[in-house]
């Protein structure tokens, strides 16, 4: 059962991402990472997208049994679909993509529509972390 759940578009809105990722993934060892991955990516809707102008977003959690797939939706706007782009060195912003591509085994983007853009990563367990995930299965609950 996936955790969605709606969010303003306001910076307080990544640290209430991270609780619920926290709750949906409770002792899995991939945790802290989609924590990270999950900050990185409703920030990035906040300051790139009509989402952090009054707007709003959405997160969706699937715990599934060979990955965490993590996907934050906004609305849209007129940059299109995210891409790398060369941090400033001296810049306390700008690598929030390349921190999502070295922590997820998989990620990328697309629009849904006009209005809707969604940006997605996966990080998929080894086989110990799903004996570990086997034998601590997470209790499925909707926000």
């Amino acid at each position: 059962m996936p955790w969605i759940a709606k969010f303003p578009g306001v910076p307080e809105s990544a640290g209430a991402a991270r609780q619920l990722i926290r709750e949906a993934l409770r002792d899995d060892p991939r945790t802290a990472d989609a924590e990270l991955i999950i900050s990185e990516l409703v920030t990035n809707a906040i300051l790139h997208s009509k989402s952090g102008q009054g707007g709003s977003l959405w997160v969706e959690i699937r715990n599934l049994p060979t990955c965490v797939r993590i996907e934050v939706a906004d609305e849209g706007g007129r940059d299109g679909l995210p891409a790398h782009r060369a941090p400033d060195e001296l810049a306390n912003f700008g690598r929030g993509l390349t921190l999502v591509d070295a922590l997820a085994d998989s990620w990328g983007a697309h629009n849904d529509g006009d209005e809707l853009r969604c940006v997605w990563a996966e990080l998929t367990s080894t086989a110990e972390e799903r004996t570990q995930i086997q034998n601590n299965p997470p209790i499925s609950q909707g926000v």
